[in-house]
């Protein structure tokens, strides 16, 4: 157990740093160069079960915040809204407003150590982190449980 909290600690403290060094500008997604083209969609089918968890589906709009032009080609992207269109989810579409009600969904891709640090942000209030490590297969693949955090609500 004692040396469980060993790994887990330095992991975590990575994490953080490395979550306040890739910070996108406020509104934007930022997607990181992946190592292989089969990433995104494991990353995808990770991001869309947080968002699953925490929504209803089926009366569910998201607005997905954009990525910077300079990434406006990455695969993470449209992996992530088709999957969470197979989960039920409509996806308002890029460029146009945001029809009333809909939720905001920020996500951030980058690297960390040999797999991807995927952090998710849902109308600015409930946050979630999830490391992917590579297997020996060289294979994305979860490597524990999404950490999340919620804002309080306003008095």
């Amino acid at each position: 157990m004692r040396r469980a909290w060993q790994t887990a600690l330095p992991l975590a403290a990575a994490a953080l740093l490395a979550a306040c060094a890739v910070a996108p500008a406020p509104g934007n997604s930022y997607v990181a160069q992946l190592q292989q083209p089969a990433d995104a969609e494991v990353l995808a089918g990770g991001m869309a079960d947080f968002v699953a968890a925490r929504l209803p589906a089926a009366s569910t709009t998201l607005a997905l915040d954009p990525t910077p032009s300079a990434q406006e080609g990455n695969a993470v992207t449209p992996a992530l809204a088709a999957a969470l269109r197979r989960r039920g989810f409509a996806i308002a579409e890029s460029g146009q407003p945001a029809p009333a009600g809909a939720h905001h969904l920020r996500y951030l891709v980058t690297p960390l150590d040999a797999g991807v640090l995927v952090r998710l942000t849902i109308d600015q209030s409930t946050e979630g982190a999830r490391f992917f490590a590579r297997n020996s297969a060289s294979a994305l693949q979860s490597g524990g449980p999404t950490t999340v955090t919620q804002a309080e609500a306003a008095p």
